[in-house]
């Protein structure tokens, strides 16, 4: 089985092979010095639980944030990273964002679960 980072189409579909375990593409974010796989661990857990933080009656960044102590140890810049990631792949697709992001300053990187 091969360990080459994978593209999906969907953050559905990425979300699933996060949580396999499976390498997918991606590009360096902001952060404060946090690895990129933690930043990216934090975008998989806004978007698995999404609707139901939307759902409360604070909206947005800021429910995600009040609602989840796995978000906590993020500092604001990396909290941001994350949460625009999820919302971007919501938005736009996965492969998508991450092509649409890939360049100097962003360059391609692979993450995958437990690293």
């Amino acid at each position: 089985m091969s360990d080459e980072a994978q593209n999906p189409g969907t953050a559905s579909e990425a979300l699933e092979l996060w949580d396999k375990g499976k390498p997918l593409r991606a590009f360096r974010v902001n952060s404060d010095g946090i690895a990129q796989d933690k930043i990216y661990a934090a975008a998989f857990e806004i978007l698995r639980h999404w609707d139901d933080w939307n759902a409360t009656a604070i909206k947005g960044a800021v429910a995600f944030r009040a609602v989840s102590k796995d978000l906590a140890h993020l500092t604001g810049k990396e909290f941001d990273s994350a949460y625009s990631i999820a919302h971007v792949a919501r938005l736009r697709g996965w492969s998508r964002m991450v092509d649409e992001h890939i360049g100097e300053r962003s360059p391609e990187i692979s993450v995958r679960s437990g690293a």
